[in-house]
């Protein structure tokens, strides 16, 4: 007489990996945290790598864009997961630009001309010639001329710096 025993196949393995937070800024740090079933071993690759435990934690600091890759294995076959963790890298500066006028474009000898300003991407704005001092990033400012004058306004951010320049020339005895 011949028995025969069912054995139920080993059931097969599960692998989750999770990563907390997915996106980071360059220079942080994420955990990725994983966790299995009926696995008898497993190991990293990608952003990591070698023997891991079945279940745990560890903190990442990838410098850029990583995906982290667990293969498991047990008696019933393997499985794997993987995550991405998403590195933002800092913005590229962009340099400032800077714009100038006057008005109105003749003017008397003792009379006041504006002086008009704006910039985009500045983080300072410093004047020179014949006015001077920190300035705002846009505005104006009327001045009083008596003689022909130059105005220069500096802006710069990290990225660099620019300037602008308006002029007055004499005209005749009683124009500049």
């Amino acid at each position: 007489m011949t028995v025969t025993v069912d054995v139920p196949p080993a059931p097969v393995p599960t692998a989750t990996l999770l990563v907390s937070p997915s996106a980071i800024d360059q220079g942080q740090s994420a955990t990725l945290s994983w966790s299995t079933t009926d696995a008898t071993s497993c190991t990293a690759s990608g952003g990591w790598s070698g023997s891991k435990a079945t279940g745990g934690t560890q903190t990442v600091s990838p410098g850029a864009t990583t995906t982290y890759t667990l293969s498991c294995n047990g008696d019933g076959g393997s499985a794997n997961d993987s995550v991405t963790v998403t590195v933002n890298q800092p913005p590229v500066a962009t340099e400032p630009t800077v714009s100038l006028s006057a008005s109105p474009s003749r003017v008397r000898r003792g009379n006041a001309i504006t002086l008009n300003w704006s910039s985009s991407d500045a983080t300072s704005c410093t004047a020179s010639g014949d006015w001077s001092g920190s300035k705002t990033t846009s505005g104006s400012q009327s001045i009083v001329i008596n003689d022909a004058v130059s105005f220069t306004l500096s802006c710069s951010n990290d990225a660099g710096s620019v300037s602008d320049t308006v002029s007055y020339q004499t005209w005749g005895r009683r124009w500049l």
